[in-house]
């Protein structure tokens, strides 16, 4: 494929969708391009402000910090699935309070349901000591 097709593939594909520079490349090295050609059309896009991995970065933390279901380990492993580096200057959600209020909507106050609440958080991303600290007073009630 030369470059002016791999171009041409490249806009089709962020047309769909905003992709990462790493996305963008392992999608076109399976559609055959070359690492020139490749690092050619990278180059042009990230020149025309297509391909911004910092922005969409940015984007995506602030996605997933919106909804207020998830804690920043899990949107720091949905950047690093999307080939995106972790934004410095984006504003951390506040842990002890997302994660108290998911386990008061979730969950009732019995004993029996803290370590489903503890696994909950767990797969929602939240640290081990913003569980504990939440399971503390979840289980004092």
């Amino acid at each position: 494929m030369d470059y002016r097709e791999a171009y041409e593939k490249a806009l089709q594909l962020l047309n769909v969708r905003f992709l990462s520079e790493g996305e963008l490349k392992a999608k076109l090295r399976r559609r055959g391009v070359d690492d020139d050609v490749l690092k050619d059309v990278v180059a042009a896009l990230e020149g025309e402000h297509f391909l911004d991995d910092q922005r969409l970065a940015r984007d995506v933390y602030r996605y997933y910090a919106r909804k207020g279901q998830y804690g920043h380990l899990y949107i720091v492993n949905r950047l690093r699935r999307r080939c995106l580096p972790v934004p410095e200057d984006v504003e951390r959600p506040d842990e002890y309070a997302l994660a108290g209020n998911l386990v008061k909507r979730k969950f009732s106050y019995r004993a029996d349901e803290a370590r489903k609440a503890a696994r909950f958080l767990q797969y929602r991303g939240f640290s081990p000591s913003v569980i504990r600290d939440v399971l503390e007073d979840f289980t004092v009630h």
